[in-house]
């Protein structure tokens, strides 16, 4: 199926053009969709259209090298990719998955990497408005995936996966390659309808 390609690539090689492929896909799917399905497909679409905004203001900031050197660093690896073949059948699993599967301290060695580039004041304003979106688009995951925890319990959730962000002396460089696996992150746990709009094996 085109959306396991597209979505592998997203998940190991994000870029604006491997978003843009993952978008028209996603497009198509919505088309085939019932009306009613139809809104959590628009959240996806989000998460990509937002994603996709943040990867091009990081390279227009950034030279091709620094930027190749960041791309090495967004590889969401076996949480990604298993998650497009079985995670999203589960709910449960996909939630303990993203949230409690120790993913914040693989965020954490990430932030804390040596990587001393310096980088322009628009670079970290970027990835400030990033922040933002990203806090309330987890809370979202979190609510769709487990809509009976108590708000205090997906609040320290939620700032756990974000702490590596907090890390002190964070280079801006190693806060992105941390933001865009949060995007990442928040692709993955909205896709949740994928599952019933994938077409029976052999059609």
């Amino acid at each position: 199926m085109p959306l396991d390609t597209s979505l592998a690539l997203v998940l190991t090689k994000p870029a604006p053009d491997t978003l843009w492929t993952l978008r028209a896909d996603i497009l198509e799917m919505w088309d085939r969709l019932a009306p009613d399905r139809r809104p959590s497909a628009d959240w996806t679409l989000e998460v990509i259209g937002r994603f996709h905004h943040y990867l091009a203001d990081l390279q227009s900031k950034m030279t091709a090298h620094d930027y190749s050197r960041l791309a090495s660093r967004m590889d969401l690896g076996s949480i990604g990719l298993l998650a497009v073949q079985d995670l999203v059948a589960d709910r449960e699993l996909l939630f303990k998955k993203l949230f409690l599967g120790g993913l914040s301290e693989g965020l954490m060695v990430l932030a804390t990497l040596q990587y001393t580039k310096a980088w322009r004041t628009e670079v970290t304003l970027v990835n400030d408005e990033a922040r933002w979106w990203i806090f309330e688009g987890l809370w979202r995951v979190s609510r769709d995936l487990r809509p009976d925890a108590p708000p205090e319990q997906r609040r320290a959730q939620i700032e756990a996966l974000m702490a590596p962000l907090h890390t002190a002396d964070i280079t801006p460089a190693l806060e992105a390659a941390v933001i865009a696996r949060l995007f990442q992150v928040l692709l993955v746990g909205s896709l949740n309808w994928v599952v019933g709009a994938r077409p029976p094996a052999g059609d």
